[in-house]
């Protein structure tokens, strides 16, 4: 553990010197203003990266300790990104020590078969092997046990002030913020051309079916009420598919961020696998139901890959919504008509355009001026994402950021 020890303190000395050289107060202002939709300017943030095509020594892990070994990863991957790829991101002089709860799950577990097209690779094909066949299924769904392991957290929280003190201030936090999407997971006990059938053919058992899970979910967002562990996402933490949640408009997170009411957080919520489907089903087989776990919470983010600029009608019933996902498949001039200014547009580019083989940096300039150009005025951000490769060209990153960084500016020019 020693060496550990080591390799961690050597390394947070290094995370400190480039934070205290790093334009945080800039950024933090940048992210609130848009939040807040006060602010035409686009916050730029990157995320989902091929980790395993970044060939650079800098990103090897040395620790031992498992725990440690994944303090150690994160460390290196905040460290390279500083570096490379900042964009608008936010880098703080800190350890976050979250909160280690033991949720057990609904009781049913998926069944599938993976293709994994490179070793190390995040972008992964799942067939599923339907587990949920029917209404007589339903009842296999349990309630979740649902355990904060106070002592674990505690010694782990013990530990990292004993690495760190003196060099990263060490805080603890509850969970901040849940990816909360019924049919993300639904489908992999359904799945997904058997659950796209029975919205036509069987709709009273589909509606029976997200009620159940949405019911569980609740039950569980009340356990983690009653344990007393959620954590402020009020700050550099990723709100749903998109930036961060920096906001005046909730309240701000305590330095031992642990004990936070929902009322004072951001929600999510999404359906990917309706993107092709109507409007009037989406809302009938998923988002009312979605509604009552967003109705806790103080705003809202909705969206992720699938097209929601026609969608606007059903999302203006969520609550406290504030932040809509544009995909790459979006219409961002509709999108913007209908706005009209109360929402943040969480605009993803195509990342394609960083697989192909040969990188056109052309290409980038055009998709971005295309972006910035048909949302004029609107309160935005852009959320570089899903990057299942950049063809072993990690460089393409960089470029890329640089080069939105770029246009951006001379929009506002």
């Amino acid at each position: 553990m020693k060496e550990d020890y080591k390799i961690l303190r050597n390394l947070a000395t290094k995370k400190r010197e480039l934070v205290e050289n790093f334009n945080n107060d800039r950024n933090i202002r940048l992210w609130k203003d848009t939040n807040d939709l006060k602010s035409t300017g686009a916050p730029v943030y990157i995320t989902e990266i091929p980790w395993h095509e970044i060939k650079d020594e800098q990103l090897h892990v040395l620790c031992k300790n498992k725990f440690l070994r994944e303090v150690e990863m994160n460390i290196r991957r905040e460290i390279y990104i500083m570096n490379h790829f900042p964009g608008n991101m936010v880098f703080k002089n800190e350890i976050i020590c979250e909160a280690v709860i033991y949720d057990s799950g609904f009781g049913v577990k998926e069944k599938s078969r993976t293709i994994i097209p490179e070793k190390g690779s995040t972008a992964i094909a799942r067939k599923f092997k339907p587990i949920i066949k029917g209404p007589e299924d339903i009842k296999k769904f349990k309630k979740p046990i649902i355990h904060y392991d106070e002592k674990l957290t505690m010694r782990r929280f013990a530990v990292l002030k004993d690495i760190f003190d003196g060099r990263l201030e060490v805080r603890l936090t509850g969970k901040r913020g849940y990816w909360f999407t019924p049919w993300d997971n639904l489908i992999r006990l359904t799945g997904v051309e058997e659950m796209m059938v029975d919205l036509v053919k069987r709709p009273a058992y589909i509606e029976e079916l997200v009620k159940r899970f949405v019911e569980l979910s609740m039950y569980r967002l009340n356990a983690y009420n009653e344990l007393a562990v959620w954590g402020s996402n009020n700050n550099n933490v990723r709100i749903g598919s998109g930036g961060y949640g920096y906001t005046h408009d909730l309240k701000e997170e305590e330095r031992n961020n642990i004990g936070t009411m929902t009322k004072d957080m951001w929600g999510c919520g999404n359906a990917q696998i309706f993107s092709e489907v109507s409007e009037e089903m989406h809302w009938q087989f998923s988002l009312q139901y979605e509604i009552e776990w967003m109705s806790q919470f103080g705003l809202n983010y909705y969206g992720c890959c699938e097209q929601l600029h026609n969608k606007i009608d059903i999302l203006e019933k969520i609550p406290n919504l504030r932040k809509i996902s544009m995909s790459p498949w979006a219409d961002l001039g509709k999108a913007r008509e209908r706005i009209d200014g109360k929402y943040v547009l969480s605009i993803k580019p195509n990342p394609a355009l960083l697989a192909m083989k040969t990188f056109d940096e052309d290409l980038v300039r055009q998709e971005i001026n295309s972006i910035l150009s048909q949302t004029k005025g609107c309160s935005k951000e852009i959320i570089l994402k899903d990057i299942s490769t950049v063809n072993h060209e990690p460089k393409r990153i960089d470029i890329w950021t640089k080069i939105v960084m770029e246009e951006i500016v001379k929009s506002n020019s």
